[in-house]
């Protein structure tokens, strides 16, 4: 559809928030919040009391005051159209030395932002944020109810929501009639993979390395080679690509052993050892099937090895997929062809996130789309400065139209 001029003065509007939107952006990335060594609260009030300085109507609950949810809203009541989503939470640097900015200092260079954080999900928070502001100027721009942000917790521990969506929405304040997840790219992300995540423990007999039971096999039976004969059986079990839509280029994928520990003493055959296993699905697969896939896989290793396993569950998100004539969809997409000039591709992500328990509760969500940016989890993690002023005009105005679209 064609800019109308309300919308040409949005876009206006942003190029000149643009070294607002830097400074706010380095000054997030310039607050530390690992998830394991930091809580969110610092970051959180960061949010909060740049929201409030532009004008917005804020929120800081949750379960944990240490580790809250933000709620920013362009006003206090009437319904949401479009809800924006960011994690305040990020993966860890890694080793420091190897990044060429350090990852706690937001450095700009090269028109791009430098830091832990910044495609994950700080720029995409950052642009969420000053959306609602821009749109706070021009409240005709919404005429049928109002647009939120949500900045949760803990999503980088395996995306549960146990502290943000989760309790948001038993707390009756999560809505919405669409929602973006503010990750990086211009690429619209329907849905993605589901995840399972297990912990195996293997439960051998000790005995001591030197004596004659071991060397006769008549006592003791090794924990760690009776997992690494159990990863490597998991490891080998393969699965077809996905014929679901749109997930055609995926196959589910089990990564066994990402992380492992055993054993107590060099001389001593190990009666317990641990490890995780990371697990990725497509749709056509479930948790019913990977269970009787592995159990298959602990008796064969139980009978050959005299050894016995236990499994705990530490994730189980579903796969996602919202259909292609989703309100939010069609209105997203208008919005990057106006402003991008580009027809926006389709997609669904590999990695799973909060997506998933937001298609749940009713509102669907684009689980990724964002400014641009490169090395998410990895070193010299960076977001492109120009993207934040071009991803701030496309939330303001998929906002715009939403409320435009739909009767609140």
């Amino acid at each position: 559809m064609p800019v109308t001029a309300l919308e040409q003065q949005l876009i206006e509007q942003t190029q000149r928030l643009r070294e607002d939107m830097i400074a706010f952006c380095s000054r997030l990335l310039q607050t530390p919040s690992v998830n394991g060594v930091h809580d969110e609260c610092a970051v959180a009030l960061v949010i909060a009391e740049q929201a409030q300085a532009l004008g917005l109507h804020v929120e800081v609950v949750g379960e944990n005051p240490q580790r809250p949810n933000v709620i920013v809203s362009t006003s206090s009541e009437s319904p949401t159209g479009l809800l924006l989503v960011g994690h305040l939470d990020t993966v860890p640097a890694g080793d420091e030395s190897k990044w060429t900015h350090p990852p706690f200092a937001g450095e700009e260079a090269d028109d791009r932002l430098y830091g832990r954080g910044a495609v994950d999900t700080k720029g995409g928070m950052t642009v969420a944020l000053y959306a609602l502001a821009l749109l706070k100027q021009y409240p005709e721009a919404l005429p049928n109810g109002r647009a939120k942000l949500i900045c949760v917790p803990d999503e980088e521990s395996g995306a549960t929501g146990t502290l943000g969506i989760k309790w948001l929405y038993d707390h009756g304040l999560l809505e919405g009639k669409g929602a973006i997840y503010a990750y990086s790219g211009d690429q619209i992300t329907l849905g993605h993979r589901g995840l399972l995540r297990y912990t195996l423990v293997c439960h051998g007999q000790s005995t001591h390395s030197g004596s004659a039971e071991w060397q006769e096999r008549t006592a003791g039976a090794n924990a760690i080679t009776g997992m690494a004969r159990l990863l490597l059986e998991l490891e080998n079990l393969r699965f077809d690509y996905s014929t679901a839509p749109h997930f055609s280029q995926f196959r589910t994928v089990i990564t066994p052993g990402t992380l492992i520990q055993g054993g107590v003493s060099i001389n001593i055959i190990p009666d317990q050892c641990e490890a995780a296993v990371d697990i990725r699905l497509t749709p056509e697969v479930n948790r019913l099937q990977i269970e009787a896939l592995m159990d298959e896989c602990i008796k064969r290793v139980e009978t050959e090895r005299g050894v016995s396993f236990t499994r705990t569950i530490l994730n189980d998100a579903s796969a996602t997929l919202i259909p292609d004539d989703a309100t939010i969809v069609q209105v997203l997409e208008s919005v990057v062809r106006d402003v991008k000039h580009k027809e926006p591709q389709r997609v669904v992500a590999g990695p799973s996130n909060e997506g998933y328990l937001l298609n749940e509760r009713g509102i669907p969500t684009i689980c990724g789309f964002g400014p641009e940016g490169e090395n998410f989890h990895s070193i010299d993690e960076y977001v492109t400065i120009d993207s934040l002023v071009e991803t701030a005009a496309i939330f303001a105005l998929t906002a715009h139209r939403m409320s435009l679209a739909l009767k609140l």
